[in-house]
């Protein structure tokens, strides 16, 4: 019997992979980049301005709040554009999560009272705008 240590946990709990990276895996960044690096080109596609943090995509459209008729076909645009995303990510075996995908309208406080903010259709699902999103900020300084 070996002699209890930190990483004695490690000798009787192997596992065999079929797909996936463990977690902390020396080569989970760079598979991670390689796997999602097409997604920008995706986005691109679709006039869609973006941004790609660590594990999470935000994309970004305009809408004019005075023709709401108008919002039809960005959002269309936008729906589309995560369709494709969703198949380029499972054909990499990457699922897209679905629970923490939120849409947020971003308006001025005169507008945003009487704008009618429709919900996005992404596969089976209907997102509705959500009152507040968590996001990245970056908070830089001059010296």
């Amino acid at each position: 019997m070996l002699p209890e240590s930190k990483y004695s946990w490690y000798l009787f709990h192997v596992q065999v992979l079929i797909s996936g990276v463990p977690q902390g895996s020396i080569i989970g960044a760079l598979l991670f980049t390689m796997y999602t690096c097409p997604l920008g080109i995706i986005v691109q596609r679709y006039g869609i301005k973006y941004h790609l943090y660590a594990d999470d995509t935000q994309l970004y459209i305009s809408l004019d709040p005075d023709n709401e008729l108008n919002f039809s076909p960005f959002l269309n645009n936008l729906e589309h554009c995560i369709a494709d995303i969703q198949l380029s990510l499972t054909q990499n075996v990457i699922r897209l999560n679905d629970n923490k995908t939120n849409i947020i309208y971003l308006a001025l406080p005169h507008c945003i009272k009487t704008l009618k903010a429709p919900a996005l259709h992404i596969g089976g699902s209907s997102i509705s705008p959500n009152g507040s999103v968590k996001t990245t900020k970056l908070r830089t300084s001059t010296v």
